[in-house]
Formats: C-alpha cells, sequence, structure tokens
C-alpha cells in the first residue's frame, strides 16, 4: 500500500486551505443578504453588528478590508460599506488560486434557480467523480447500469442520452450511443459544474432535451499557480493531481494531471456472500483512469483571447459480476482494457464594440474503446459464444459559436451555430469493419427583454438538423448498406422573471425541446436482442417551470421549483417476440414533481444546507409499465462547521426511496430505500498545506441502485493537499 502511495507522495507537495475558499463563498452570500435587508425594513443597528462580525470572519481569512463605519451608522452608509465589502470579495474569490476557465462557459441568461455547483462543494466532500458531484443537485440522480459498470446521471426524469455533457462547452458524449460514462471524469481539473434543467438554453446546441451539464476547467489569474494532491481511500485507491498555471501580459498557460486507481472497494458486513462474490471485496471491481490536459492563451488586448487545448485521459476497468440472487440471470464476465478519450480544442474570442462579443469553438474528438466478454470468473478464456472481443473506434469534430450583442436599454441578443460530424466504427475481431456517420446542425437564437425594473423576459428558438451520411449492416458476413434519412426539429422557448422585491423573485418558464436518435438507437442488434430500426423519430418534451427565490432575513436562502415535462414520441421496446424486441416511438409520457433548497446560518461558525427531490414518472401509452431508474424522493442535507480559520469539519447525510429497477434478467422490482451518512474535517497545518479525513457510508449500509451490484459499505479516505 505504501509504495503505492509514495510516489505520488514524493512528486507532490500538497493542498490549499479549503476553509478558506469556502468561507469566502459563505461571506460573499451573507453580504448579498445584508445588501437585500437594507433595502427594507431591517433594523440598521442589527445590520451593522451583522457587517463588523463578517469583517473580522474575512480578516481571519488574510483579507485586508477597510473596517465598518463606526457608531450607529446611517442606513445609506451602511449600504455604500456593504458594496464596498461586496467588491472585495468578489475579487478575491476571482483571485484565488485554480479560478475558472471563463471562455468556458456558455453565454447563457437562465432561471436564477440553475445550479452551479463550484470546486470546494466537492472537494470539501471528497467527490472525485462527477457523477457523485452532480449527486448533490436537486432534480439529479445517480443512473447506475450494473451490467456495464458505467453511471450517469438523470436530470428531473431524463437520462444522460437527453442531458448532453459539455466541457468548456465541447460536447463529449461518445457518438455511438449518446453516453458517457461519469466515472472516467475525474474532478481535479475542474473549476466548476453548470446544470441547466428544462429551459435549456438554445445556444448548447441539439438533443438537450431535459438539460445539458457543462463542466468548466481551470485556468490562471495571477503570474503563477500551483494546486497539487494525493490521497488514499478503502480499496487501496489511490489518487493524485497537479494543476499549474502561469500568467503574463500577453498570454498565459495552463497544464494538469490526475489520476485515480483502485483494487476494489468494500462491501457492507451486512452484504449476504454468493458464489460469485465469496467476500467483501468486490470482485473485478478495480479501475485505473489518468487525465492530462495542456492549455495555451494569448491575450493581444482587453476582451480578446485566443486558446488552444490538448486534452488526453485514459481508463481502464473491471467489470464486477452480478452478485445477486435470482437464477435467471445470466452473469457477464467483463474487462474494459481501454477506455481513452483524445480532445484537441480551440475557442477564440474577440470583443465587437463595447458591447458585442463573438466566441468561436472547434473541436477534434477521439475515442478509443475495447471490450473483452469472457467465460468464466477466472477471466482467461473465450471461447463461447457468448464471448467476444469487441474494440470501438469513434471520432467527431465540429464547431460550437456564439454571438451576443446589447441593443438598447433592453434587448440583449445571443445567437448561435453548432455543427458536428461523428463517425463510429465497430466490428468483433473476425469480423469485417463497419462504418456509421452522422452529421449534426444547429441554429440558435436567444434574446433578453427587460420589460421593467422587476420584470424580464427570455425568448429563443433552435432548428436542429441531422443527416444520415453512412450506416452499415453486417448479414451473414456480408456488409451491406443501412436506409439513411434526414430528420429537423424546432424548439421555441420563453421565460418570464419578476422581482417582487429586492429578496424576493419568481420565474415561470416553457422549453420545447427534441432529441435526435443516436446510432445505436437505429441500427444496434444489441447482442442479438433487438431489430435496427433506420426510421426512427426524434424524441420530443414540453418542459414547464415554475418557481420563486426568497431571502429570509440576512442568513437564510430559500428556492422552491415545481416542473412538468410532458414526453412525445418517446423511444421504447416493442417486443416482436419474446425476447427480441425493436425500438419504436411509441410513447407518451410525463414527469412532474417540486424541488426544495434552502442554505441558512444559524451561527456564525455553523451552515445547513439541504435539498428535496419529489419526481413523478408515469408512461400515459403503457400505464401498467414502470419507468425505471429514478428515485420518487431524494433528499440531501449537510451541516458545515468552521470553529476557526484552520479547521472545517462537516456531516452529510443522503436518502433516496421509491426506485424502481429492472435486473438483467428483466425483472422489476423495487430497490429498498436507504440513507447514508457521512463525516469529515479538513485542518490547514501550515500555511497552504492541508489534511482532509473521513468516512462515507458511516453506518455500513447494504444497499444498491441496480439489483445484483451493492454499493460501496463503509469507507474511509485521507487526503493531502497543497495549493498555492
Amino acid at each position: 500500500m505504501f509504495r503505492s502511495i509514495l510516489p505520488l507522495v514524493c512528486c507532490s507537495i500538497l493542498a490549499v486551505a479549503a476553509q478558506q475558499t469556502s468561507a469566502l463563498i459563505d461571506a460573499l452570500a451573507e453580504v448579498q443578504a445584508l445588501q437585500s435587508s437594507l433595502r427594507t425594513n431591517a433594523d440598521p443597528v442589527t445590520i451593522a453588528v451583522r457587517l463588523r462580525t463578517l469583517h473580522a470572519d474575512t480578516a481571519a481569512l488574510g483579507l485586508t478590508m477597510n473596517p465598518p463605519p463606526a457608531g450607529t451608522p446611517t442606513r445609506d452608509a451602511l449600504s455604500a460599506y456593504a458594496a464596498e465589502m461586496r467588491a472585495a470579495l468578489e475579487q478575491a474569490e476571482r483571485n484565488r488560486p485554480g479560478s475558472v476557465f471563463q471562455q468556458g462557459r456558455i453565454e447563457v441568461t437562465v432561471s436564477a434557480t440553475t445550479p452551479t455547483l463550484d470546486e470546494e462543494d466537492y472537494r470539501l466532500r471528497n467527490l472525485p467523480k462527477t457523477a457523485d458531484a452532480l449527486n448533490l443537485i436537486p432534480g439529479v440522480s445517480i443512473q447506475k447500469i450494473g451490467n456495464r459498470n458505467e453511471r450517469g446521471v438523470y436530470v428531473r426524469g431524463f437520462d444522460f442520452r437527453q442531458v448532453p455533457l459539455y466541457m468548456d462547452g465541447i460536447p463529449v458524449y461518445v457518438p455511438y450511443d449518446g453516453y458517457v460514462d461519469l466515472d472516467r471524469f475525474l474532478t481535479y481539473d475542474v473549476s466548476e459544474i453548470q446544470v441547466s434543467k428544462g429551459f435549456t438554453s438554445p445556444l448548447f446546441g441539439p438533443n438537450a432535451l431535459g438539460g445539458a451539464i457543462n463542466m468548466i476547467s481551470k485556468a490562471p489569474n495571477k503570474p503563477f499557480n500551483l494546486d497539487l494532491g494525493t490521497g488514499y481511500a478503502s480499496g487501496d485507491q489511490v489518487h493524485g493531481f497537479a494543476n499549474v498555471g502561469a500568467r503574463f501580459r500577453k498570454f498565459w498557460l495552463q497544464g494538469g494531471f490526475a489520476t485515480l486507481q483502485s483494487d476494489t472497494f468494500p462491501l457492507s458486513g451486512n452484504f449476504r456472500l454468493t458464489a460469485l462474490q465469496p467476500d467483501r471485496d468486490r470482485r473485478n471491481a478495480w479501475q485505473s483512469d489518468s487525465k492530462g490536459r495542456v492549455r495555451f492563451a494569448w491575450t493581444p488586448k482587453e476582451g480578446d483571447q485566443y486558446t488552444f487545448t490538448y486534452a488526453k485521459q485514459t481508463g481502464e476497468k473491471g467489470n464486477p459480476p452480478y452478485a445477486g440472487t435470482d437464477a435467471a440471470v445470466r452473469p457477464r464476465f467483463w474487462r474494459w482494457p481501454q477506455w481513452d478519450k483524445e480532445s484537441f480544442y480551440f475557442i477564440g474570442d474577440k470583443k465587437l464594440g463595447e458591447t458585442g462579443y463573438v466566441r468561436a469553438r472547434l473541436f477534434y474528438d477521439k475515442f478509443n474503446n475495447l471490450l473483452r466478454a469472457y467465460d468464466n470468473a477466472n477471466y482467461n478464456s473465450q471461447t463461447l459464444a457468448s464471448s467476444f472481443t469487441s474494440p470501438y473506434d469513434d471520432d467527431t469534430y465540429g464547431t460550437s459559436s456564439e454571438a451576443g450583442i446589447k441593443l438598447g436599454n433592453r434587448h440583449n441578443f445571443r445567437g448561435s451555430f453548432y455543427f458536428k460530424d461523428d463517425t463510429h466504427r465497430e466490428g468483433n475481431l473476425g469480423e469485417p469493419l463497419r462504418t456509421f456517420r452522422d452529421q449534426s446542425l444547429s441554429i440558435g437564437a436567444q434574446d433578453t427583454i427587460q420589460l421593467t425594473s422587476k420584470a424580464s423576459v427570455i425568448a429563443g428558438f433552435s432548428a436542429d438538423r441531422l443527416d444520415v451520411l453512412n450506416a452499415q449492416n453486417l448479414t451473414a458476413g456480408v456488409v451491406t448498406p443501412f436506409p439513411v434519412n434526414t430528420l429537423w426539429a424546432f424548439n421555441p422557448q420563453m421565460g418570464a422573471y419578476y422581482a417582487l422585491s429586492a429578496s424576493s423573485k419568481l420565474h415561470a418558464t416553457y422549453a420545447h425541446k427534441t432529441r435526435l436518435p443516436t446510432i445505436k438507437d437505429r441500427y444496434s442488434y444489441r447482442l442479438g436482442q433487438a431489430i435496427p430500426n433506420p426510421d426512427l423519430r426524434p424524441e420530443r418534451s414540453d418542459n414547464f417551470e415554475i418557481g420563486v427565490t426568497q431571502t429570509l432575513g440576512s442568513r437564510t436562502f430559500v428556492e422552491a421549483s415545481l416542473f412538468r415535462s410532458n414526453v412525445s414520441d418517446s423511444t421504447q421496446r416493442f417486443f416482436v417476440q419474446p425476447n427480441v424486441f425493436q425500438l419504436r416511438n411509441l410513447g407518451q409520457a410525463r414527469y412532474q414533481g417540486g424541488e426544495l433548497g434552502f442554505r441558512t446560518m444559524p451561527l456564525r461558525f455553523l451552515q445547513w444546507t439541504a435539498n428535496y427531490t419529489y419526481l413523478s414518472r408515469r408512461n400515459q401509452t403503457q400505464p401498467n409499465v414502470i419507468q425505471l431508474d429514478t428515485p420518487r424522493h431524494k433528499t440531501y442535507s449537510m451541516l458545515t462547521f468552521r470553529p476557526g480559520a484552520r479547521v472545517t469539519a462537516f456531516a452529510d447525510f443522503a436518502y433516496e426511496g421509491g426506485r424502481w429497477n429492472a435486473n438483467d434478467s428483466g425483472r422489476v422490482q423495487r430497490a429498498p430505500s436507504f440513507g447514508v451518512f457521512g463525516l469529515g474535517a479538513t485542518a490547514r497545518l501550515y500555511r497552504e498545506v492541508e489534511l482532509q479525513t473521513g468516512v462515507n457510508n458511516l453506518g455500513d449500509r447494504n444497499y444498491f441502485l441496480w439489483e445484483g451490484y451493492p454499493e460501496a459499505g463503509r469507507n474511509y479516505f485521507v487526503n493531502l493537499r497543497y495549493r498555492f
């Protein structure tokens, strides 16, 4: 164990005081709340006391600010000081090491409830994988594909094919099926994650049926930035990362590397052992992931920036076998010796006059994947008909560009152009190679209209087109062409926003969205279980939402929303005979529910955040068919305790219930409800060196998201970081 940690320790001096950044964000939220209170009839004396306490807290973090007005200041004097403090805190947040890469954002104006995860949200909780980070957000739940050892997410009932994933505004999902395994994406070089739900800007491009997720990488904001770390967790999991950046007058550089490796993960002491899982170290659950990124940026003048990025990630993983008790399940013995992705992309910003801009993105992405299916749990032979070696070779190139201009005092107009060319190649060893090629195009526009000082409207529209250029079939050892076609989709949307007061805001949105079918949807035989359907049409959804955000006093923020999506032409399995189906546009479905979240600070050293999601999904075409893989109830709650500038501790609790799934034999069943606790603490040891430790699933709960594939039991972690 120590031999595996030692190289990482030797090459990494480690970690920053994460509590400082979290405290900055909390202070900024509090001063914004105090500004709102000053616009009402709040007591100035109380506000003055809070500002003085806040000044003392920020001084303890090493920030230098002017002190608040002495004595009993006027409301105007307090407002002026609060504005000064807010500006100083925002500047400190912008200047922190590992700032967000601004060009990676999609320039949109969206609902005030659109969640954004800051890096410290998932670093404090030790969440190195993107799926776990996204699970903190209301309306988002983990999607577990047990028999492929993959994870994605559902967003308000829409799966990962219907909620595309982006990195710095560049699409990263696999061309073949629209999916991506989120466990292969590490968070060590991600500064921010944005999630749009339902009402998603047309500037994202096509296929955002239920939303979009954009991961934004880091960029330097000082002459020199350094962020190093390493750690160890149960299951012999070892990780290490390094992010380095340098900024000069006319250009800047950013580079990073991260790796995470593990042999297994521990099962709960309450798990009942089976023939294929005879002990509590999960069999064939190893993984190895590495990721590197290099970026060069040229900044010839203010408002203009041109960046080139090269990124590569390599991965390999085992596929844990079925560990349930259903005798009808035929276990798979799979391994993925290759899961590699290579990306090149250019982003250029050009300022136009005082209020206009153009942002052009050009990208090329290559994905290589190799799957081996074996005869038995020894993974040493491939003689049965069910065994194979399957390589995938996919690549994509295109552009995702946008432009914007402010027209007068009322209109903020943005437009976009999106083009993507996808090629997928497949063929098991010994078979002829088949090639599939699609081209997708989207043109979008959005106008934010300021009607009054309190009311605004956002109107948007996009037109999407899918051209199938090539698709090849294999019958009796001979390659023949599949039929090809062209599909169009049109997507109007509108949102209205109204400020009841400085502390209370309402919004209502509508968006008609579509998802164009993937190559796998139309042409895959799915290991002999399906019949291709080249004529598959787009899925459609009408998404509605109403919501409110409210600041209560100076310490509490509440947000709530109700949503409904009416899905038509939903892709569903139509069984033409037992165990053989075809995907068809048969489905009408309804997804509806509500989300509630709040953040409060009852004491200046104690913060409580919590959220709850209720989701009801119904197949209206076949009401007796249960909608799978999403919980009806999901909640997350966390207490953060900061007794001083050097220590941050937390306790969190996650619960979900009402999830149904179909196991590998097709048997539909309800997954047991579960709740898991976690504890953790971070301590600044010396200057910028930080030690973090904690435990997940403190109660050692035995639970699963996909029957036969249990989740981890009680597990521990310890990390060391340095950031400059």
